[in-house]
């Protein structure tokens, strides 16, 4: 072997030592549940977390604007992809069989689910957001559609700048 080969080597051997191992698995654990979010339809995985109702363990549901219903689970993200379904009946009947609740447990969920907020899409970047959320902003609206002030704010300097 080559001296120049052998420092390389005791280098990357250096590099490979000091690589703090705790702090990279916890981006990764960020950029998976980021990832996650985009997924569902949310920009962050705290919109989607805020968005969302806890049903068991770490199993939460949340209405989408275009209303149908998200299963997700962030901790068995790797291996779970998030579940959709097309109408609340279809969702307390995948939760009552995944989770074998009986009639009490089922009438319960039930009415959490009624109590669910349905989710908006931002007219500019399309994300999902919770109308209940402060922030958001619309001047014209009685009910918001923009996810956040900066979108709103974007949306009005594009118009702006196409009027020109």
């Amino acid at each position: 072997m080559t001296a120049r080969f052998e420092n390389g080597m005791a280098q990357w051997e250096h590099d490979v030592d000091n690589i703090h191992w705790k702090s990279i698995l916890h981006e990764i654990d960020e950029a998976l549940a980021d990832n996650l979010a985009a997924e569902i339809g949310f920009s962050s995985f705290e919109r989607l977390e805020q968005a969302s109702e806890l049903v068991a363990g770490e199993y939460y549901i949340c209405h989408l604007s275009d209303g149908r219903w998200a299963w997700w689970n962030v901790e068995t993200y790797v291996a779970e992809d998030p579940l959709f379904f097309q109408s609340k009946t279809e969702l307390i009947q995948y939760i009552e069989q995944f989770l074998r609740l009986d009639s009490n447990q089922l009438k319960r969920l039930d009415e959490g689910l009624g109590q669910a907020v349905q989710m908006k899409c931002c007219l500019y970047c399309e994300y999902e957001y919770d109308p209940q959320d402060a922030d958001h902003w619309d001047i014209e609206q009685e009910q918001p559609a923009y996810c956040s002030t900066a979108c709103a704010t974007s949306s009005v300097l594009e118009e702006m700048k196409d009027g020109l």
